[in-house]
């Protein structure tokens, strides 16, 4: 099958590294994360407590962030990669020791303070596919790791079900500290510098605070030239990111305790998510090479829109498991899309300060959004600090805000975003 050549084309050095990395990860560290927001409720916070916890995360990415774009492009990626996922993987032994909802939170804000390596991570990627496949290209790097993570949240549900969340979740904050320090062994040793003659930065304590200055510097210089296309472009993406932002947290929680789902069951919603993922995610990428990105990303947020209202509709497992299915087929479109579409805009030798500052995001309808950039997380941040206080108003009303709002931004995204007619290497 063609498309199975043209994985093959690109997979190798940089992607194949970073890909290998994240089987790794989604197979064995990403078994906490869809379980969280009950562990928050489990160790007595509230929904309030939730959107706290997880808005505070975000914000501590926004400090350091433009630092991120600024190393990446100055002295190249490797090194703030592979030295900030050790940094990561410390963070697990917080929680891993502690017992309260606020060490939690302490133990997220750490770690989401030094993600500001992911601009260097995307940056590499892009510099690694050719422009003709970065449709594929994303969509491979999601969906084969996908395959290697299908049982961890059935594995999750699995172990909290049977030693009790407790005892569960620390093992797994442990077990994920020394997984993710072999990662990041793997990927100082492994991966291949693409920024040209990298310059050298003094990255000493004392020097710290004037390279944060410098890089906020470089970033308002850099917004001066991005052109008004990319704008629209991040504009909306990260619009889509704010309001998916206002229940990302609480899938979870209202298949609980509205519609009676146990944690082994919405393992298994998860799990299916998964595996249409990973059936259709590459083939998605392929489509997603051949034709319109915008018009493929409009019609996927119109989609998702009513995809999110149905969840309301939803009152029986095989309800919930059937939507994840088609929402996942939605995401394999829609995110590759979105990715591709910053990527062939931006100018390689900009990447990383551009997608530190305006890089947009994505969404993960029944599972969540992230933000990318300075703009993307500060949009995810006042989602994610808004959404227990809706959903304890209403629990309703944020599902209702997400399907109009999707349904607005994927017309504005068909009229408004304008593709290049060649795209950047």
């Amino acid at each position: 099958m063609s498309f199975i050549r043209d994985i093959f084309d690109f997979m190798k050095g940089n992607v194949l590294v970073m890909t290998i990395c994240e089987c790794v990860w989604r197979s064995t560290i990403d078994i906490i994360w869809p379980f969280l927001p009950v562990y928050v409720i489990h160790l007595g916070g509230s929904y309030e407590t939730i959107g706290i916890i997880m808005s505070l995360g975000t914000a501590a990415s926004l400090i350091l962030y433009p630092l991120g774009g600024y190393i990446a492009d100055y002295q190249g990626r490797i090194k703030l990669i592979s030295y900030m996922t050790f940094g990561y993987a410390s963070a697990f032994l917080i929680p891993a020791f502690t017992n309260t909802w606020q060490w939690l939170a302490i133990g997220i804000f750490i770690q989401n303070l030094v993600t500001f390596y992911f601009p260097a991570r995307q940056a590499l990627i892009a510099d690694s596919i050719p422009p003709e496949k970065r449709g594929i290209g994303f969509a491979a790097t999601v969906a084969i790791p996908s395959a290697f993570g299908l049982a961890a949240p059935v594995i999750g549900g699995w172990l909290i079900d049977t030693f009790g969340i407790d005892r569960a979740m620390h093992g797994l904050y442990f077990a994920s500290f020394w997984i993710a320090s072999a990662i990041a062994l793997f990927r100082f040793k492994a991966l291949k510098e693409t920024v040209k003659n990298p310059k050298k930065l003094e990255l000493t304590l004392s020097k710290i605070p004037k390279l944060v200055f410098e890089a906020y510097k470089s970033l308002f210089q850099v917004l001066r030239v991005i052109p008004k296309k990319l704008y629209v472009l991040s504009f909306l993406v990260s619009s889509s990111v704010f309001f998916a932002s206002l229940v990302s947290s609480f899938w979870v929680i209202r298949a609980q305790e509205i519609i009676g789902l146990t944690v082994t069951q919405w393992g298994k919603v998860m799990m299916t998510s998964g595996l249409v993922s990973v059936v259709l995610g590459i083939p998605a990428g392929s489509v997603v090479d051949r034709y319109s990105k915008k018009k493929i990303a409009g019609v996927c947020l119109i989609l998702g829109a009513v995809q999110c209202y149905l969840f309301l509709l939803c009152t029986t497992f095989t309800h919930v498991v059937i939507l994840a299915a088609i929402t996942t087929l939605t995401n394999s479109f829609m995110n590759p899309a979105f990715q591709s579409l910053f990527a062939d805009m931006t100018p390689r030798e900009q990447r990383g300060r551009v997608l530190s500052s305006i890089g947009g995001g994505g969404i993960w309808l029944m599972r969540g959004a992230w933000g990318s950039g300075v703009l993307g997380m500060t949009m995810q941040t006042m989602g994610t600090f808004l959404s227990g206080y809706l959903y304890k108003y209403d629990n309703s009303l944020p599902w209702i805000i997400l399907a109009a709002a999707l349904a607005v931004i994927g017309v504005l995204f068909i009229l408004l975003v304008i593709e290049p007619e060649v795209a950047e290497n």
